[in-house]
């Protein structure tokens, strides 16, 4: 299990790819048939959500050596696990979560009095 200190820990790593071949690795994990419907919707997703991220960092001028690691599951500072992972002992799971906004930048959201729902996704 890989920790960073005073935050959270992550279980074992389900994939790693430099984000520079992004889009390759999302090509090849497409026909994987392994790689099941939720996965793949969070694939999809996974770049221009990077790139709206990417955009209100200022400080980031190139992604040349960043990697990008996936992990199967994070124990947060509650205690509590978010798990995305189709293989959990065999079934996938898919944790449900929710999500307090910044106030500032709710605007970008769909919220219930400042919290989001969803389904964790790769």
């Amino acid at each position: 299990m890989t920790t960073i200190p005073g935050a959270f820990k992550f279980s074992a790593k389900l994939f790693e790819f430099k984000l520079t071949e992004a889009c390759t690795f999302f090509e090849e994990i497409d026909s994987d048939p392994e790689i099941d419907g939720k996965m793949k919707t969070g694939f999809s997703n996974f770049l221009e959500s990077l790139n709206l991220y990417l955009d209100q960092r200022c400080d980031i001028t190139s992604a040349d050596e960043c990697r990008v690691k996936i992990y199967g599951s994070v124990t947060l500072e509650n205690l509590a696990i978010a798990r995305a992972n189709n293989r959990y002992y065999g079934k996938p799971w898919f944790s449900d979560v929710s999500v307090r906004m910044n106030i500032d930048e709710l605007f970008e959201y769909t919220s219930n009095k400042g919290i989001c729902y969803g389904q964790v996704t790769v």
